[in-house]
């Protein structure tokens, strides 16, 4: 069963930055379905995918905004970074056997992805569509 569900008010408009988040909430999904089966490797590697699926993201989004000319590429970037330094510390917690660090990682994954979506990336579409990038 699905933690949480793509709404269309999460949609930039830009085809390849949505299905990516799309993808993202897939892997959130996962984690959560993992974590409540009980499994550690299920959780384990589902943990893993969704951090490493989310540097992937960061990093296409951030070469976008970087080939927009963003002005606001810098401050995105500093987000990114932050939030992946959270993610890696909660997954070392959960590799020490704290269990409880994977429900910190969906917590922080359910109210920080849609924050960010709407208020940091909507920020950027107007930008990056009239730079002709996407």
């Amino acid at each position: 069963m699905a933690l949480v569900y793509w709404t269309k008010d999460l949609d930039t408009g830009i085809a390849d930055v949505d299905e990516q988040h799309k993808i993202l909430v897939d892997h959130f999904n996962k984690l959560d379905d993992a974590f409540q089966s009980g499994s550690y490797e299920a959780t384990k590697k589902e943990l893993q995918d969704l951090i490493d699926y989310t540097v992937y993201h960061f990093r296409e989004e951030e070469k976008m905004l970087e080939e927009a000319k963003y002005r606001m590429t810098e401050p995105h970037k500093k987000v990114h970074a932050n939030f992946i330094k959270k993610m890696t510390d909660l997954q070392a917690r959960f590799e020490n056997r704290d269990i409880a660090a994977v429900k910190e990682v969906l917590d922080l994954c359910d109210g920080w992805l849609f924050r960010h979506i709407h208020l940091n990336d909507h920020g950027y579409v107007a930008d990056v569509k009239a730079s002709g990038v996407r």
